[in-house]
């Protein structure tokens, strides 16, 4: 069984730069889950991407098609009906609606560096060190 987690676009863009987000995305005991619009989003902050992370063209675009097919993509319309909650608990940081709507739909943690996140009592919001820790435990059982 693997561990479902909502994956936020700063979780891509940091993979998308290297190192071990990378890794822990691709791993085969993670399930990672975002809203239809991540990629969107991710593709915007292409040329900072590649700056950051001095790939080329086409070693951006092979591994964002790697990520591409790692997570999996579900539809707004899959989880509107939690938008309106999701919205309440964001209190005026509507850009992150669709991630929490979408934890709250599947009742799974949200993956997200974001730290005016983690005061959210109805998500359980993971940053890496609590994502390390269920892997390495997921490993154990």
């Amino acid at each position: 069984m693997m561990i479902k987690v909502i994956v936020d676009a700063n979780i891509i863009l940091s993979a998308l730069v290297g190192g071990e987000i990378t890794d822990i995305l691709l791993s085969p005991k993670l399930e990672p889950i975002a809203p239809e619009l991540l990629f969107v989003e991710v593709r915007k902050h292409k040329e900072e991407i590649k700056r950051k992370s001095c790939l080329s063209e086409t070693e951006f675009e092979v591994l964002f098609a790697i990520l591409e097919k790692r997570i999996a993509v579900v539809p707004a319309l899959e989880f509107i009906d939690k938008f309106q909650e999701a919205e309440q608990l964001l209190k005026g940081h509507q850009k992150d609606a669709p991630y929490i709507a979408l934890a709250l739909k599947l009742q799974c943690p949200f993956w997200t560096y974001e730290k005016r996140l983690q005061k959210i009592k109805d998500v359980n919001i993971l940053g890496i060190g609590e994502i390390r820790k269920l892997i390495m435990t997921h490993s154990n059982t």
